[in-house]
């Protein structure tokens, strides 16, 4: 009886955080450039081919600035939605651009 009066408690004490989450409204960061969506998560580099800063979300936005291509390797500068601070590199092919 205690077992399913703890399991009955921590559910509704789940359920109940759950409910009390509430997401914070989308918006875009004021820099320049376009917003786009990522197509899969995507490692946000310091340089094209560099080293990862972060990772970032498939679905989420990402705001480009600039494009370059190198050996049909499309990249694009930029920030995702997690850290409008933080600027780098995604391949082009990652993001709805």
């Amino acid at each position: 009886m205690k077992r399913r009066l703890l399991s009955v408690l921590t559910i509704a004490a789940v359920s109940l955080a759950s409910m009390a989450v509430v997401a914070a409204p989308a918006h875009a960061s004021d820099a320049p450039g376009f917003v786009c969506n990522l197509t899969q998560n995507t490692w946000l580099r310091a340089a094209p081919h560099g080293y990862v800063l972060r990772t970032l979300t498939a679905g989420r936005g990402f705001r480009a600035h600039a494009g370059w291509g190198e050996d049909n390797d499309n990249w694009v500068y930029g920030h995702g939605a997690e850290d409008p601070s933080l600027d780098g590199w995604v391949p082009l092919g990652n993001t709805t651009c």
